[in-house]
């Protein structure tokens, strides 16, 4: 498919028809009240935004804020997607939700200085109960019968419990921050699928396999996927796709490594002469050409405990079900088949990833699979060309497809409350797309510059279709915000934080000679080390008391955070750009912070400048600045006042700096229901323009 068949397509997505029907409260009488519908585009940037409106380009926009509001919104500190929803969902900052990064440490970690973990979301061990924890079977095997659990980390209540206590609707539909799905309690009818954080069967946010008779003997993993040995014989190969691990094996007590993961066989076939082939898997059939994609597959990974058959007949579960789709990436001369992330099967789902559990089951009987996995776009696999950028593009389509059909269909049935939608594609295709339209970008390539500099604007105009959609959905009584919960900027250059600390003496190494080595701190002498850098934007104290090895007295903390602010904001560039426009205190930002989880300090980087991908994790390459030459160009982990998000309503606002703390308190007010005192932000809207429920 070409790119602009693609964009067409987003436009048009093919939806159920919206159909008509008397609006009721939960007590079955007609309700008089209007409904709000919120829909957010992640990353919609207002300066673009406004450009295209202007140029009548986005014609459904300019009717939605004709009689109402279009206005920059501050964003978050740090601007991240899940701090950004979880203030938008709180109604608050992270004062209330405690969300600060994509990822966050355990400073007390057993088995390390500490232990890095996804900040809204963790598996803890099972209470204790008079039941084992499972039923030996003799020699590696068990028949578990309590298992870890997954906790949302975000604190504080949600918008939503506030309107289903209070009898109102609410339909929340792949909101960022917000897996577990959550079930609030009230008379209210809440629906709710997980998004953002959603993890796939691995446990993590989606691994790609790239099926190809070049990988290595025993496979090679990179970030966010893996290389795949399919061994050939002529014109048959055969590989093993990875599951989790097998949860009928018992730990090795003598290793801290989890049991061998399950694994599912494909079998494949191809044509010896046309580009054609045939791959079999689960005992499922598919038949596809080169350049093709599959259907979404159901996968199983059966364990291999002797007596599983049997085990399984008798009701124990013996397998673990997901899904995937198959792209047949060439034939001839070489066999190559990219298989997506493995997907929680929507229509099997082995946890919950919706409310009720069974939404999705009944979605999939309507739709078909989709996809379900926190992150569907597999940026990944474009970065590490198990995708080139037109397959990209055309994953990213099925995704935006798959969206578009059930929000289509969720209006058809929105006849009361709030239904809040959540569109990531123009979030990850900016962030993927961006250096073709950025002249000074280093990693921009003249040949795919002219190609794709245009499909931002492009994939912009692509969504006001889905603007329409919303706006011919509601009455004149209805409310419809649109809003996005950051901009975008380039990401043209990497600062290495940790190598900057090393260089300035705030880490000390155990071997200087091996800097450049050092993973995950590996090579850090924490007896000696004031500081570290983990995650996007955080900066850490060594303190003494709350890190393992902590060794800054707390006597003498904010001096070291003085030193740190001053030192940082003198960064330069060779051609002397600012590279960090604000070192920003976390307890002078939110004065209840925990500390065993928030930074000490989160770094504003100037525009073109982001942490780079090193030091995510520890990393400390010996040069400072470098050029980002991946793929993934474009950004939002600056400084927050760079860039702000948007919102645009058919209600005139009465703020004149409305932030994204606003938008739950908005909805709350729109109900006539009185903002409650842990939010901190503000109705946006005057109250003779609010419809109340009341």
């Amino acid at each position: 498919m070409r790119r602009r068949e693609f964009l067409t397509t987003v436009a048009g997505a093919t939806g159920l028809a919206l159909t008509t029907s008397c609006r009721h409260d939960p007590n079955g009488t007609e309700n008089k009240g209007h409904r709000v519908l919120v829909v957010a585009f992640d990353g919609l940037d207002p300066k673009i935004t406004k450009k295209l409106v202007e140029d009548g380009k986005m014609p459904n926009l300019a009717k939605l804020i004709s009689g109402g509001s279009f206005s920059n919104i501050v964003t978050s500190t740090p601007p991240h997607t899940p701090v950004a929803f979880s203030n938008i969902i709180a109604g608050a900052d992270a004062n209330t939700h405690q969300i600060y990064d994509f990822i966050h440490r355990d400073p007390r970690a057993d088995d390390g200085p500490f232990k890095p973990y996804f900040s809204t979301a963790d598996i803890v061990a099972p209470e204790s109960s008079w039941l084992p924890a499972a039923i030996p079977l003799g020699g590696q095997w068990q028949v578990p019968l309590t298992g870890g659990r997954t906790v949302l980390l975000r604190r504080g209540p949600a918008f939503w419990d506030f309107l289903i206590a209070n009898g109102i609707d609410a339909q929340i539909y792949y909101l960022p921050s917000n897996y577990p799905p959550p079930t609030p309690d009230g008379p209210g009818e809440f629906k709710c699928i997980s998004g953002m954080g959603t993890p796939d069967l691995l446990g993590g946010y989606g691994e790609f396999t790239l099926l190809t008779p070049n990988a290595p003997k025993n496979g090679r993993q990179v970030d966010g996927g893996r290389f795949v040995r399919l061994r050939m014989r002529k014109h048959r190969g055969e590989a093993f796709l990875q599951g989790p691990p097998d949860f009928m094996r018992r730990n090795n007590p003598d290793s801290n490594s989890p049991p061998e993961p399950l694994k599912s066989k494909v079998e494949v076939v191809r044509d010896s002469q046309s580009p054609v082939a045939k791959i079999r898997v689960s005992g499922k059939t598919i038949l596809l050409n080169e350049g093709e994609w599959s259907a979404w597959t159901a996968i199983q990974f059966q364990s291999q405990v002797p007596g599983s058959s049997a085990m399984g007949v008798a009701g124990a579960p013996t397998s673990i079900q997901g899904a995937a789709r198959f792209f047949l990436k060439s034939v001839h001369p070489k066999l190559e088949i990219y298989v997506s992330p493995i997907n929680v099967d929507p229509a099997a789902p082995v946890v919950d990833i919706s409310t009720p559990s069974n939404l999705t089951i009944g979605m999939s009987k309507k739709f078909g699979r989709f996809h379900t996995n926190g992150i569907p776009e597999d940026t990944k696999a474009l970065s590490h060309r198990a995708l080139n950028e037109e397959q990209f593009i055309e994953q990213s389509h099925a995704v935006v497809t798959e969206r578009v059909q059930q929000y289509r269909a969720a209006l058809g049935e929105f006849h009361s409350g709030c239904m809040f939608f959540y569109f990531g594609a123009t979030d990850l295709l900016q962030h993927m797309f961006w250096r073709d339209r950025d002249p000074q970008h280093p990693g921009r390539v003249e040949e795919q510059a002219e190609k794709y500099q245009s499909l931002i604007d492009e994939t912009y105009v692509g969504i006001d279709r889905q603007i329409g959609y919303g706006l011919d959905a509601l009455g004149p009584d209805d409310t419809m915000i649109v809003m996005s919960d950051h901009g975008f900027t380039s990401f043209r250059r990497g600062f290495n934080l940790n190598s900057w600390l090393v260089e300035n003496g705030f880490i000390k190494l155990k071997d200087p000679t091996k800097q450049a080595e050092s993973v995950l701190y590996s090579n850090v002498d924490w007896s000696k080390t004031r500081a570290y850098g983990l995650g996007l934007n955080g900066l850490y104290v060594n303190e003494k008391g709350r890190e393992t090895h902590g060794i800054v007295d707390s006597s003498e903390k904010q001096k070291l955070l003085n030193e740190l602010a001053e030192k940082l904001r003198s960064v330069r560039d060779e051609d002397g750009s600012t590279v960090v426009t604000d070192s920003l205190e976390v307890q002078k930002l939110f004065s209840n912070a925990d500390p065993e989880i928030a930074p000490d300090v989160i770094v504003g980087y100037g525009d073109g400048y982001r942490a780079s991908w090193e030091t995510v994790l520890g990393g400390m390459p010996r040069q400072l600045i470098v050029d980002n030459m991946d793929r993934w160009s474009g950004t939002h982990l600056t400084d927050p006042q760079l860039v702000p998000g948007l919102i645009a309503s058919n209600r005139k606002l009465n703020v004149e700096s409305p932030t994204i703390c606003d938008i739950g308190p908005t909805i709350l007010e729109e109900f006539g229901i009185t903002v409650p005192s842990g939010m901190t932000g503000k109705a946006l809207f005057a109250p003779e323009q609010s419809k109340s429920n009341s």
